[in-house]
């Protein structure tokens, strides 16, 4: 697409809409875990298993989404290497300095009023450092060549993938932008600091990326798309049950992931993204020539997308500092509640915060090159 080629608006607000149900569903999965709602550390059953067993193919989920919509915003809107870097800083550090500072906040609190509850290990893993928060600001905290063994700014323990987007964000960068030899080379190199599981994972970004590109060929060639939008949903929805129990150990290499580290499952997470794909594929298909949704409706979904990043970056301090502080039974619907509202009502005040945020610094980097251009 270009300009005047603008992706389709219900497909864009559907986007929107998986976006935050992505997020929704990583939060599920950690809320419905031992000590959050449950006071065993046996494997979850009944609601608890049908709602928190889609976290893993989430983040999945969220890597293709960012590939797609990377390349989308550079056919468009991020047309040079300029555009591209304010645009991938801003986005990044209007949520990563609100979380970092709220993650430091939530934890220094609730180890004060609940320092039992810290102690727990699924909530903080390893003591507060500036190791995790340093790493965490520049976002290298999964970068293997520093073999920090699994480091995040104190309890945020999702701030993991955030290294995989940012390094992803540099390597699309080169690409797009650099001379071809400088890409290689430089790729290469980030490549080899990022270490063996941000290169494994690298693919499933890269497809999002080339589906944008291929969308209008794919979803031609597509037959019944509105079947295999709904059957690929589904099976989606199906796959930590099918996939879960297999033990599947990579052929004996570990590709090590956050603050375990844990060893990913590729095996899920390559079954994931190609199940996504062809959903993309088939709902862009049914909803390219379809009208958007009423106005009132639109401005619902996408003040739903706007939340979808600050949610998923602050929720698990949140959720730990809330289910920390309950005044009712961890195991009772009444705390289950209580830890919902505050967390959705903590994120609801911090979003519009980060849009401020990622708006002042688009404006104050592009006046600063401006100036530098103008003196020079």
């Amino acid at each position: 697409m270009n300009r005047s080629d603008p992706m389709p608006l219900a497909f864009s607000l559907y986007l929107d809409v998986l976006r935050f149900v992505a997020a929704t569903a990583v939060f599920l999965d950690h809320l419905t875990s031992y000590p959050f709602t449950d006071n065993t550390r046996g494997p979850r059953e009944g609601v608890a298993l049908l709602l928190g067993s889609h976290g893993a193919v989430a983040v999945t989920l969220f890597s293709v989404l960012s590939g797609y919509v990377i390349a989308y915003v550079a056919a468009t809107r991020e047309r040079s290497a300029g555009d591209y870097a304010i645009s991938r800083v801003s986005r990044l550090y209007s949520v990563v300095l609100p979380a970092i500072a709220l993650t430091w906040f939530l934890d220094t609190a609730g180890q004060w009023l609940q320092p039992d509850f810290y102690a727990i290990q699924k909530v903080m893993w390893r003591p507060p450092s500036l190791q995790g928060y340093g790493s965490g600001l520049f976002l290298v905290n999964e970068w293997q060549l520093f073999n920090w063994g699994g480091v995040v700014p104190g309890t945020n323990a999702p701030y993991w993938s955030l290294s995989f987007e940012a390094t992803y964000y540099l390597l699309a960068g080169l690409a797009l932008f650099a001379r071809r030899w400088v890409a290689v080379i430089a790729g290469i190199a980030v490549l080899a600091l990022a270490g063996r599981t941000i290169t494994a994972l690298l693919p499933l970004w890269v497809l999002g990326f080339w589906l944008y590109h291929a969308r209008d060929m794919l979803s031609a060639r597509l037959p019944a798309p509105r079947a295999v939008a709904i059957a690929t949903g589904l099976l989606l929805l199906a796959l930590p049950h099918l996939l879960g129990p297999v033990k599947f150990d990579n052929f004996g290499l570990r590709f090590e992931w956050g603050r375990g580290p844990f060893n990913r499952n590729l095996l899920l997470d390559y079954a994931a993204a190609f199940l996504f794909a062809v959903h993309l594929v088939a709902t862009y298909a049914v909803l390219k020539e379809r009208p958007s949704l009423p106005g009132p409706s639109a401005s619902v979904v996408r003040w739903l997308g706007t939340l979808t990043f600050p949610f998923y970056a602050i929720h698990y301090p949140a959720l730990c500092f809330f289910a920390a502080v309950s005044p009712f039974d961890r195991e009772s619907v009444l705390s289950m509640a209580f830890v919902v509202v505050t967390v959705c009502a903590l994120v609801t005040a911090v979003t519009p915060v980060c849009e401020s945020l990622k708006a002042m610094m688009r404006a104050r980097i592009r006046g600063a090159t401006r100036l530098s251009g103008a003196t020079a």
